[in-house]
């Protein structure tokens, strides 16, 4: 039980380090292009960051850790793994192209 429990509060931690990493790195980038900046900068391969952090803390938050995502012994991914990496993969391509898109609509290229 306070295993379960370490898990979930550590999924909060990891979803709040996440919002901060996306006020930091997404937000302020858009604010300041709709505010009609002359240049933005954002990095790209920080969405993935962002995504681990939204899925994994979720599932901690979820699940406790009560479905393990890997298999210690064999040093590999169980089913749930593979599911949260998939998750992983489509949030960062989607958040990817969402930002890109967005900063292309507001004149950024």
């Amino acid at each position: 039980m306070l295993g379960e429990i370490k898990y979930r509060l550590g999924g909060i931690l990891i979803l709040l380090v996440g919002m901060v990493i996306a006020w930091v790195a997404i937000w302020q980038p858009l604010h300041q292009a709709e505010l009609g900046a002359h240049a933005v900068t954002w990095m790209p391969r920080i969405v993935v960051l962002i995504a681990v952090c939204a899925v994994f803390g979720l599932y901690f938050v979820v699940t406790g850790n009560r479905y393990p995502y890997r298999d210690v012994e064999r040093q590999s991914l169980t089913m749930a793994g593979w599911i949260l990496f998939a998750i992983t993969a489509l949030a960062t391509v989607a958040g990817f192209f969402w930002m890109d898109a967005t900063l292309k609509s507001l004149g950024y290229s």
